[in-house]
């Protein structure tokens, strides 16, 4: 089992070693790099049906490396030519060339019957005039609904829900400090123009986009004496050790809403270790499938166990380990889950270090799967109570709010 694991968790840095980014500006080694991205993705036999599929995706790298005009243009059009290969854990993760930015990104949105609208504008960033529940209507001229098909062709994604929610969610991605232009529908039905700041989306960094912008920490508070809300950001190795120190001043509190919408995942030693948490001994929690193989992944038990009431909330972003804990919890009978289908994304992901110091995420051969054996990768974990927020509940601000979001209200039997 820890020769599994370890496949699973470490990072994997390939021949081409450290290079800097002035490298990508080379033709030789951007050809270099296709034939080391092919190769590896070739060998994890999900990537490619056919020889076909393989070599027609190696000819766009090839050229792509040959016809970039320069460094951050290879690196866009590269990131691109991943995205279409449908797979939420392949994609790159900034470079020297194309840095993320540092700035927490200003304005969540949520599609709402095909609609984006604000969901929340971040406290101490310039939002340029955008309030909750704007419904967006152009983005630098272009209407909103042909935006957003253009960020789905850009985007990665193991199921469509999924790919759209991250595409809609970056839909004002872009350079840093540059203004963009967006035309706007208010609640109260009035057009107006709003100037929101510009950013740069990291999925996997410290300045994680979040639905209601929730710090990049794990945050808890009490609703009530009897009811704790615990929102846990992603499945870092610190997060076992900060959930157990919030269990225990949780003592005998009979209820639980823990949080994991947005949550993209992480490790899965850290999940066995708080599914631990809520689970007595060493139960199985999900199964890995590798090749013709299947063996348990089970709970690590810990010196905290909760046994109160939970209540689990997920959303499209909801991924990887995050969505496994859901599985496991919904499957074993310890959480009811609320909100809406999660991501699909349930096969282990590895990294390469790149030229130009670009980590390059890809899928592993390894999957997870439920307890019976049912997929997870492509379909997600479906809610037992599904819930979409409307447009006017955006409106008042309140999604996000542990004491006012209507699915937290929900999930208490408190609408």
């Amino acid at each position: 089992m820890r020769a599994v694991f370890v496949a699973i968790l470490l990072p994997l840095l390939p021949a081409c070693g450290l290079r800097t980014a002035a490298a990508l500006r080379e033709p030789g080694v951007r050809v270099e790099l296709a034939d080391r991205l092919v190769a590896t993705l070739d060998r994890q036999d999900h990537y490619f049906a056919t020889e076909t599929d393989r070599d027609a995706f190696a000819r766009r790298l090839g050229a792509i490396a040959r016809e970039a005009r320069d460094a951050s243009t290879y690196y866009t059009a590269l990131s691109d030519a991943l995205a279409s290969l449908g797979e939420g854990h392949t994609g790159l993760v900034g470079s020297e060339a194309v840095p993320f930015s540092s700035t927490i990104p200003p304005v969540a949105l949520l599609e709402v019957d095909g609609t984006a609208v604000v969901a929340g504008v971040a406290p101490g960033v310039e939002g340029g005039g955008l309030r909750p529940g704007d419904a967006v209507l152009e983005v630098d001229g272009v209407p909103a609904h042909r935006a957003i098909e253009g960020r789905l062709e850009v985007t990665s994604g193991s199921t469509p829900h999924g790919r759209r929610a991250r595409a809609v969610s970056n839909l004002l991605a872009g350079p840093t400090r540059v203004p963009a232009r967006v035309r706007v529908r208010g609640i109260d039905g009035r057009e107006r123009t709003a100037y929101p700041l510009r950013f740069l989306l990291d999925d996997e960094g410290i300045h994680r986009f979040r639905f209601g912008f929730v710090p990049p920490a794990l945050h808890d508070t009490a609703l009530s004496p009897a009811v704790l809300y615990l929102s846990l950001p992603d499945f870092h190795p610190d997060r076992r050790g900060e959930v157990e120190e919030v269990l225990q001043r949780l003592g005998d509190m009979p209820e639980l809403v823990l949080d994991l919408r947005g949550n993209p995942g992480g490790r899965i030693r850290t999940l066995q270790r708080i599914a631990g948490f809520f689970i007595d001994g060493p139960e199985t929690l999900v199964m890995l499938q590798e090749g013709a193989g299947m063996q348990p992944v089970r709970a690590l038990p810990g010196p905290v166990r909760y046994r109160g009431r939970v209540h689990l909330l997920v959303d499209e972003r909801t991924g990887s380990a995050a969505e496994l804990l859901a599985a496991a919890l919904q499957d074993l009978g310890r959480a009811t889950v609320y909100g809406r289908t999660t991501a699909g994304s349930a096969r282990s992901r590895l990294s390469a270090l790149l030229p130009g110091n670009v980590v390059f995420h890809y899928a592993g051969r390894a999957e997870f799967r439920r307890r019976d054996g049912r997929r997870i990768e492509g379909r997600g974990i479906e809610p037992d109570v599904f819930y979409q927020p409307q447009r006017d509940e955006l409106a008042r601000g309140i999604y996000g709010d542990p004491h006012r979001d209507p699915l937290i209200r929900l999930a208490l039997g408190r609408n």
